[in-house]
């Protein structure tokens, strides 16, 4: 029986949270990163200008028409779905680091810190109502299509049709950015088979992991961010722009929250 592929990932519904206490803060960590972890991959760093939270992913096309049709949605949603739009202003900050599966810190790929602050609770709601819109129109994926298969990191976080949660997060650690690929590795290396050959040898992209249980536990407690008003819902393009501040992803449309 062949195997049924997931759709590509193209976009993602996106709540940016880049700020300039954030900037500060994930300047520390990152020193810290590089001293308390020698060895520690830099590419796996995430700029500031990609902090974010993600609400939902979409498999779209890079300049057609769903890509249009999704960025209508959103910029239609205060009109065609009102009571999705938070009434009053929405704040949350940064606290703390985090995985997904703590039981995983010695051989970690992502951390992510986590939302706090009074509005975490609406916040959380908006984050579902937003990503099942989405999933309803047909643009965001559904977890029981995409099956959450990156639960280590990557953003893949959408709610099923279930009423599951969005995983509220902002990953700071992802070494999936600075993945390589080796020739003659073994399948205890970690990394998926790649059809890719130079010469005659096969080569096997490897993801790289690192031992978090002291960084998390160091910055168990630590404010990244103070609570900040969330002023904005976009979607994003994935892939980061390379420019000379750090990148970010391309906002294709955004709307502004109360």
């Amino acid at each position: 029986m062949s195997r049924i592929r997931s759709p590509q990932l193209t976009h993602f519904l996106s709540i940016p949270l880049a700020s300039p206490s954030l900037t500060a803060s994930l300047s520390a960590l990152r020193r810290d990163v590089l001293t308390t972890l020698p060895g520690f991959p830099i590419k796996a760093i995430r700029p500031v200008a990609t902090i974010h939270l993600t609400l939902g992913v979409m498999a779209l096309d890079t300049a057609g028409p769903r890509l249009k049709a999704a960025t209508d949605a959103l910029l239609r949603l205060a009109d065609s779905a009102p009571d999705i739009i938070p009434d009053t202003p929405l704040q949350v900050g940064l606290r703390g680091l985090s995985m997904f599966d703590e039981s995983t810190t010695s051989n970690a790929n992502v951390v992510f810190a986590n939302v706090y602050g009074d509005d975490v609770t609406r916040l959380q709601e908006f984050a579902n109502r937003v990503s099942r819109h989405f999933i309803e129109l047909g643009f965001v994926v559904d977890a029981s299509v995409k099956n959450n298969e990156n639960k280590n990191g990557d953003d893949i976080t959408t709610p099923g049709a279930e009423n599951e949660g969005v995983a509220l997060h902002a990953t700071v650690l992802n070494t999936r950015y600075a993945s390589y690929f080796a020739s003659g590795a073994s399948s205890n290396e970690g990394g998926e088979p790649v059809d890719r050959k130079k010469g005659k040898k096969k080569y096997r992209k490897i993801r790289p992991s690192f031992d978090a249980t002291e960084l998390l536990a160091k910055f168990q407690n630590t404010v990244f961010m103070e609570p900040m008003h969330i002023d904005k819902l976009a979607i994003c393009k994935m892939g980061e722009r390379k420019v000379e501040d750090g990148g970010g992803y391309e906002i294709m449309a955004y709307i502004p929250l109360p």
